[in-house]
């Protein structure tokens, strides 16, 4: 009987697996649409971060592993495969996802060295390009790298302006993006553009400290609705332990239980009221 089982989901494997094959391969039809936005939304966050493999490879494995895990479910009616067919569904773009932003977060943190050093750039040379190319060496990954893409783009023949714009896009930080304006403007209008990042590279250490402290407020504000919001369920708790029969009115009642669904109703309001209080955006 075992050989059997196997043999089957082998066929139902193979078969579920050339269907997703012909529907993904048809270039008109509404799911092979969605696999295709599905892959270039991979092909950002695999071109962000600079991977070796492309989003259209992810696609296709995760789409072929989620397709096995839904036909070993009805062929052995183990939930164990259906969970693992949502595992794979899920994690890939979430991590991507993660990876992405902690990536734009160091390129934030990064913005303010990088303008100091193409500031003092400046002062030795008047091409805007050649200082840049000249920090490519001296700041830290991942900025490093994103210069990196600037020069080449430069030495191919790309504009200044464009070249700026374009990594501002693919970076998708509006602190990064304004720091690439301000160079942009500052060389189309003939400012001192050493002094202008200089100034530039102040006004975002000040803004990190700022939002340091805001962050730092926050998270205490956050922990302390945390607290409040667990103090209630606590002492009912403690009581129940103290005297098993201390709730009997309120559960064998249904004034009790509707009393008991009020109380959880205000609690359930004012614990997400209070965490939007706090839940200041930064």
């Amino acid at each position: 009987m075992t050989p059997l089982l196997l043999t089957s989901a082998t066929l139902l494997v193979g078969g579920f697996t050339a269907t997703v094959h012909f529907m993904v391969s048809a270039r008109d039809g509404i799911f092979a649409r969605c696999i295709r936005a599905y892959e270039a939304r991979l092909e950002r966050h695999t071109a962000f971060l600079l991977l070796p493999y492309r989003g259209r490879d992810i696609a296709r494995v995760q789409l072929l592993a989620v397709a096995a895990g839904l036909v070993l479910l009805f062929a052995t009616q183990r939930p164990a495969f259906a969970g693992l067919a949502l595992l794979l569904a899920g994690v890939p773009p979430a991590l991507l996802w993660k990876r992405h932003l902690a990536r734009v977060t160091k390129l934030e943190r990064q913005l303010d060295a990088w303008l100091l050093l193409l500031a003092n750039a400046l002062k030795a040379t008047s091409s805007v390009g050649e200082a840049i190319a000249s920090t490519a060496t001296l700041v830290p990954p991942p900025f490093s790298q994103e210069v990196d893409l600037i020069v080449k783009e430069l030495r191919l023949g790309v504009p200044l302006h464009r070249a700026l714009a374009e990594a501002g896009e693919r970076i998708g930080s509006t602190s990064v993006s304004g720091a690439f304006m301000v160079i942009v403007v500052a060389r189309q209008t003939g400012g001192d553009l050493s002094n202008m990042l200089e100034r530039a590279a102040a006004a975002l250490r000040e803004a990190a400290r700022l939002e340091g402290v805001l962050r730092t407020k926050t998270a205490e504000g956050r922990g302390q609705v945390v607290v409040l919001s667990l103090v209630p369920i606590v002492l009912c708790a403690v009581i129940a332990w103290l005297d098993r029969s201390w709730f009997d009115p309120l559960i064998h009642h249904s004034y009790g239980r509707a009393i008991l669904a009020a109380c959880a109703l205000t609690w359930t309001v004012a614990a997400v009221w209070a965490h939007h209080i706090v839940g200041t955006e930064l």
